[in-house]
């Protein structure tokens, strides 16, 4: 009440013996008030603003990060080779991811932008993915096919050997590859290198025969997936799938809780066999027949010491089919191999003595549980 009266006070010795100057002083007060009033609410609305924006920048930095994740993700889901551009959303605003390389230097830059706010972030990748895993079929010394007469095969991707690459076709029957077959030392088809001979008539690279077709000698080395089979023993330990000896599956259905069936030791395929998902033992000899079936993450037919033998019918359904020395097939009567994914040897892919049926397609699978040294995409710089 003091403070009001004083006001009054100060009005009636203002306004003293001039009555008529009352109302303008008062509303001179008034327009005070409203200006002080107008520049504070003008002030707070700024304020409101401006915290307003440096939350959006703080989410369109976020926007941006998950644009990068998502590009991380899409590496690894489907190879180095497949970056592109792309842009994608969430619930709060939009991101806008650009790849570019320079001096051998590969930058995935993201933009986010929330509520008009952009801002954008960088980071700079290699990759450490083992090559052989962009082929159908990569052998560490030699890959060698013989089609023997009436036989068809068809390969859909690409083969090649640190070594050298043999191809041939016997009479009355015909081989299909649909890709590049390189080496890093030479391609022969046929009999003869470099020269046309009735064991190539019918052996077509991309739709040529006769030695037309362009392949790639002097190729650079493929680098192979180092696993980590430690991490595969004790998934199939936890969930059971573990077998300390020599393994004989005769007509068995595996299903593995973890994904994977492990042999410390030898495994044999009898009778006709139904794999879902991967396994992993020393040698692996299918003498019946053994369907894989896509199942889990854990898709793997390896032999992890030595070899896979096969005089029976392998038949998957995607899955990397890899041997620590040869994948070869055995018995004169006739093997069949029909994959889809990647077949790897680091020595020999070897169907060459005994008639045998092929079918195969690449299919690009980055596998779980790889070792560190073979861990696929690298950041190695990020610029917030």
């Amino acid at each position: 009440m003091k403070g009001r009266n004083a006001f009054y006070d100060s009005v009636k010795r203002l306004s003293k013996g001039r009555k008529g100057n009352v109302l303008p002083i008062v509303l001179i007060f008034i327009g005070i008030i409203a200006i002080n009033t107008i520049a504070l609410s003008s002030i707070m609305q700024r304020d409101v603003k401006l915290v307003q924006r440096v939350r959006n920048t703080g989410k369109a930095r976020l926007m941006a990060e998950a644009g990068i994740n998502d590009a991380l993700a899409r590496i690894v889901a489907n190879g180095f080779a497949s970056k592109a551009d792309f842009t994608g959303s969430l619930d709060t605003g939009s991101y806008s991811v650009t790849f570019s390389e320079t001096g051998g230097r590969h930058v995935v830059t993201s933009v986010g932008t929330v509520s008009g706010v952009s801002r954008t972030v960088a980071a700079e990748i290699s990759d450490n993915t083992p090559t052989a895993l962009n082929y159908f079929s990569g052998a560490g010394n030699d890959v060698l096919l013989k089609i023997h007469t009436n036989v068809n095969g068809t390969i859909t991707g690409d083969i090649h050997a640190n070594n050298n690459v043999y191809l041939t076709v016997q009479p009355h029957a015909r081989l299909d590859i649909n890709g590049d077959a390189s080496a890093t030392g030479i391609v022969q088809e046929g009999n003869q290198h470099y020269s046309s001979d009735n064991k190539d008539s019918d052996l077509f690279i991309n739709g040529l025969a006769n030695d037309a077709a362009t392949i790639y000698e002097g190729a650079a080395r493929i680098t192979f997936p180092v696993f980590d089979f430690t991490r595969y023993k004790e998934a199939a330990e936890d969930s059971g799938d573990y077998y300390d000896t020599d393994q004989i599956f005769n007509a068995a259905t595996l299903s593995p809780a973890n994904g994977i069936v492990y042999v410390d030791g030898d495994a044999t395929i009898q009778g006709a066999c139904t794999l879902n998902g991967g396994l992993i033992a020393d040698n692996i000899f299918i003498v019946g027949t053994l369907q894989q079936v896509k199942t889990g993450s854990r898709n793997i037919i390896a032999a992890r010491d030595q070899d896979i033998r096969i005089s029976g019918r392998l038949e998957v359904e995607e899955a990397i089919v890899f041997a620590s020395q040869d994948i070869l097939t055995h018995e004169n009567w006739g093997a069949q191999v029909f994959v889809n994914g990647t077949m790897l040897a680091k020595r020999d892919v070897t169907m060459w003595n005994f008639r045998t049926e092929i079918d195969y397609t690449h299919v690009y699978i980055y596998p779980v549980d790889l070792a560190p040294e073979s861990s696929g995409l690298r950041l190695v710089s990020w610029n917030r």
